[in-house]
């Protein structure tokens, strides 16, 4: 996976926050943990930041990795809060186990 390491790595985490840590190993591989944060309802990422969710929600057993690519025009995004006002480019899919 090829990524620019630079930017900002918006994490998701369903309430699991006991992953919190788990998910941040795993994504290190290819991202900066300091540049992993918290995302917000309140504010996305900035075009060329990257969300990274806990998927499924309920049980999960991946990471999934998404670029913001833009603002969602069309009004096609599913996310919640500020997140659904952007477009998002899967990425990646990084294993839990």
């Amino acid at each position: 996976m090829q990524v620019d390491a630079s930017k900002k790595v918006y994490l998701i985490v369903h309430g699991q926050r006991n992953l919190i840590d788990m998910m941040k190993e795993k994504l290190s591989a290819n991202f900066n943990k300091e540049n992993m944060l918290p995302a917000s309802l309140d504010k996305a990422g900035d075009i060329g930041d990257y969300v990274a969710m806990l998927w499924p929600p309920m049980a999960p057993t991946n990471i999934a990795v998404s670029q913001v690519v833009g603002p969602d025009e069309e009004g096609k995004s599913f996310g919640m809060g500020a997140w659904s006002a952007v477009k998002l480019k899967d990425v990646t899919t990084i294993s839990l186990k």
